[in-house]
């Protein structure tokens, strides 16, 4: 069973005959980790032994097959047949029957899994690019979103200065547009590759235990100094660029935590591959191998390494140091990849056979992240620029609007109402708008577009939520900023 628990709790069927659905990602894990093990020529009833226990929605389908085995006294080929009939997913289908066929041919089990584990590989990144393709086109289609999100307010706002539309319009609008802007977050939710990629545990690194820690207590210092600030009347821009700063520290802190797991996260398949390589080539075991390399070779890696060998060499459980220097780097990666590879070495692999694979599993996986992180960057800067024009826009409007209703009515109280009345000009058509309501309604919708673009943001680049204080941070301040400077300018223009 693997070092860590992964990201998934075990999965177990809601009704019977039913199970949970499985991405490529957990069939590439599993299909990986059970080679690894494989290779080092354990029983086939140890092989499926310790593939249905992984935490992995996959490992529910070799449960069964070895429940079958063992209970009812079927051969494993038999089992994986009976098992694969009653799959709904296609992939897992195939895979049983195939793998039913391999069993009952007598090919070798390291064999099949390793060449499955390779293709499933494959198929994985290919189904990653695809998402990442669809991720692309559906943040094109973002970007107008929120362009009509804009637009609809700003013709609810154009429209109270012509006809009188009545409360219940002008909520209904605004109804529409957020949940307009709500419907595109989700699309780019669900368009998005799932992964978890750190723990956020007390146990990670410093980054991880403080963004952790201020994370919770963020909240209740920014509604407290919000609150104390209204309550002194400060109007809501320098409110809002101050409750951006707030956050700013918890995001930073969270970005830089995710920036790290990244950088380590490229290091662990070269090491994983040195350390098996060094340890088949020298003869000794794998504490007395990590002692023989050079850790400076791998930067990002090199304090927790460090530790890790110190652990090791005062000959404390190889089992529990290993599961430490999982946690300690923070990344959920390098938990299921160092699982893979003690696991499969401490069974009696070939160290060089099994780092080569954990190393193929942890490369690709970092490989297809970066591709991601292309995606997600464009995006962050097109949404950040988009939203503080976009608020900008709808607060020269709305400022436009209040100065114009303001300069109709010092007209009328200046030469009265009959005589206004009595000129030649269209101006009884212009309605008299609830400037207070339209300015609260705009304001409180430059703030919501603001929280769903960050997590708009967050969604497509992946990654702990706790990033989201970051983008919203910005997000916050910018439209505060603009909150603070756009009725000074449309003051001087006009």
């Amino acid at each position: 069973m693997g070092l860590l628990s992964s990201s998934k709790s075990l999965s177990k069927p809601k009704n019977k005959g039913s199970y949970e659905e499985v991405s490529g990602y957990d069939l590439f894990y599993q299909l990986t980790y059970m080679s690894a093990t494989a290779s080092a020529g354990i029983s086939r009833n140890r092989i499926f032994d310790l593939a249905s226990v992984l935490k992995r929605p996959t490992a529910e389908y070799f449960r069964r097959v070895h429940l079958l085995s063992q209970r009812f006294g079927y051969d494993y080929a038999r089992s994986c047949t009976m098992v694969g009939t009653e799959v709904q997913e296609d992939e897992m289908r195939s895979l049983l029957l195939r793998l039913s066929v391999a069993l009952s041919s007598g090919q070798p089990e390291m064999d099949f899994l390793s060449s499955e584990a390779g293709v499933q590989g494959e198929l994985y990144e290919k189904e990653y690019e695809r998402d990442l393709s669809s991720l692309t086109l559906w943040t094109d289609a973002y970007g107008a979103i929120v362009v009509s999100v804009a637009l609809i307010v700003i013709v609810n706002l154009i429209s109270t200065i012509i006809y009188d539309m009545g409360m219940s319009t002008i909520v209904g609008l605004i109804f529409t547009a957020v949940m307009t802007a709500i419907g595109g977050v989700w699309v780019l939710s669900r368009s998005a590759p799932k992964e978890m990629r750190a723990f956020f545990s007390e146990e990670g690194p410093p980054a991880q235990r403080q963004a952790r820690k201020l994370g919770r207590i963020a909240p209740f210092v920014v509604g407290t100094v919000c609150g104390l600030l209204l309550i002194l009347g400060v109007s809501l821009g320098p409110v809002l660029i101050v409750v951006g700063l707030l956050m700013l520290p918890v995001g930073i802190i969270a970005l830089r935590g995710g920036a790290e797991i990244d950088e380590k996260d490229r290091e662990i398949g070269p090491f994983l591959r040195s350390l098996g390589a060094t340890a088949m080539s020298t003869g000794t075991t794998i504490t007395e191998s990590i002692t023989r390399l050079d850790l400076h070779s791998f930067p990002n890696l090199h304090r927790d390494l460090r530790r890790l060998r110190a652990r090791l060499a005062a000959g404390i459980d190889p089992d529990l140091c290993w599961r430490k220097f999982a946690y300690e780097t923070g990344s959920v990666l390098i938990g299921e990849t160092v699982g893979i590879f003690i696991d499969a070495v401490k069974l009696g692999g070939d160290s060089d056979i099994v780092g080569y694979l954990a190393s193929e599993f942890a490369a690709k996986t970092s490989m297809l992240r970066a591709k991601r992180k292309v995606v997600a960057s464009t995006f962050t800067v097109l949404t950040i620029t988009m939203n503080t024009v976009v608020a900008a826009l709808m607060l020269v409007i709305l400022e436009i609007i209040e100065t114009f209703s303001e300069m109709i009515q010092a007209a009328m109280e200046t030469v009265g109402e009959d005589a206004m009345a009595s000129i030649a000009m269209p101006l009884p058509i212009f309605s008299n708008p609830p400037s207070a309501v339209m300015g609260y309604m705009t304001i409180g919708m430059v703030v919501v577009l603001s929280v769903i673009n960050a997590l708009a943001v967050v969604y497509t680049d992946g990654g702990h939520m706790l990033k989201t204080y970051f983008f919203l941070s910005a997000l916050i301040s910018l439209s505060g900023l603009c909150m603070v400077l756009v009725p000074p300018l449309i003051s001087t223009i006009m």
